[in-house]
């Protein structure tokens, strides 16, 4: 249970950045990374991302939608 709370709080957290960058609203950001599958990612990489920065976190979730999105 306590490995889903963090996943949600971290999620949150990269949405709220994400929308922050790229001047968005929060319902925006989140249906786009959702239907982009880059939810799936922020949460698989939590390991890795949780521990960088903001424009780090950013950055990846951008380079992850440009390499595995082809907008189906």
């Amino acid at each position: 249970m306590n490995n889903v709370k963090n996943d949600v709080k971290f999620l949150a957290f990269c949405v709220e950045i994400y929308k922050s960058k790229k001047g968005i609203s929060g319902k925006n950001a989140y249906n786009y990374l959702q239907c982009t599958d880059a939810t799936d990612f922020i949460i698989d990489c939590y390991g890795a991302l949780h521990t960088t920065g903001s424009l780090y976190i950013v950055d990846s979730i951008d380079d992850f939608i440009a390499n595995n999105y082809s907008g189906n």
